[in-house]
């Protein structure tokens, strides 16, 4: 049995919403959407979580139509809440730099997202560290979520959430990622698809300044994603995309500009995992492939996770970076 809990705006635990059926969707779109029995009480800014798990978050919406014996509740996952907030850099900085135990890190990124009264952090150090990374003010790395998700990345590590009813909050901690390409997933024994795409590979870099006064960097990748400022790739293997960091001087746009074209050439290739898996994947967890009949083989990460919910059970859907 699945015990979904709801809680008032405040947090203050209320009871089960009983019957339910619906999804929470993590990694990307980071939303849930579940049909409950009329339960009289939930509201928006109500809390539905199932304890010491990551599925769970605000109710943004309610829709209720009186033809049926349930309301549909939606809302952001405590995923979502991380995505819809930005880590903006103090005034006339271009970056918020961060050092530390993961841990402590994500402690104070709560506390500036003013989240401090739904999320914490994990109290005990993570082993885990970084020194000197920097949130950036450009747009596409702004929201929470992306940005700490690449943080821990850097570090060889992975956001893991879950709800502490004792606590009564979501609590994020820094864990390191699972590698399961030692799995040795196989054709012949697992079914999973894997796709190779040609990457970008010339970013054209646009910074601060206008017209001819503006600073450009132009950096390539070359077959193996090494990225530098020497084009090794031409003709109609070419393929180029801008790249626009408006307030970047030269430094900060080839670095900014360098870890996305690194980026893209990770993100083309995948191992798609079919069919249901029995949900212990977690975001960012190292997944890989080999199809021996066709000499081909993919190392990727896991990008987006679907719990499927009933007051029965959860099923879960895991995909990889790429099929989202």
């Amino acid at each position: 049995m699945v015990d979904v809990i709801w809680a008032d705006r405040y947090g203050r635990e209320q009871g089960y919403v009983g019957k339910v059926a619906g999804d929470f969707t993590i990694g990307t779109d980071n939303t849930f959407a579940l049909k409950v029995g009329s339960s009289p009480g939930i509201a928006q800014d109500c809390y539905l979580m199932i304890d010491g798990s990551e599925y769970g978050g605000i109710v943004d919406g309610v829709e209720i139509d009186t033809s049926k014996d349930y309301i549909t509740l939606s809302g952001r996952t405590w995923h979502g809440l991380l995505a819809t907030q930005l880590i903006v850099p103090d005034p006339g900085q271009l970056h918020h730099t961060v050092s530390g135990d993961l841990n402590a890190v994500l402690g104070a990124l709560v506390e500036r997202l003013g989240l401090s009264s739904r999320m914490a952090a994990e109290s005990r150090p993570s082993g885990l560290s970084v020194a000197g990374w920097k949130f950036s003010r450009a747009s596409a790395e702004m929201d929470a979520y992306t940005g700490i998700r690449a943080m821990l990345r850097s570090a060889g590590a992975k956001l893991r959430i879950r709800y502490d009813a004792g606590l009564r909050r979501a609590v994020l901690s820094a864990v390191p990622r699972g590698d399961y390409t030692s799995d040795g997933l196989d054709g012949e024994r697992v079914d999973f698809v894997l796709r190779r795409t040609r990457p970008v590979n010339h970013l054209h870099c646009l910074g601060e300044g206008e017209g001819l006064d503006r600073v450009v960097v132009d950096l390539y990748a070359d077959e193996q994603g090494n990225v530098s400022k020497r084009q090794t790739i031409f003709g109609e293997a070419h393929r180029e995309e801008a790249f626009e960091s408006s307030s970047a001087g030269e430094a900060e746009l080839e670095e900014d500009g360098a870890k996305r074209l690194r980026e893209m050439q990770a993100e083309m290739s995948t191992c798609g995992l079919s069919g249901a898996d029995d949900g212990r994947y977690d975001i960012d967890d190292i997944v890989g492939g080999t199809s021996v009949e066709h000499g081909q083989s993919v190392v990727t990460y896991v990008a987006q996770k679907i719990a499927t919910v009933t007051s029965r059970a959860i099923t879960y859907q895991t995909k990889t970076a790429m099929e989202v």
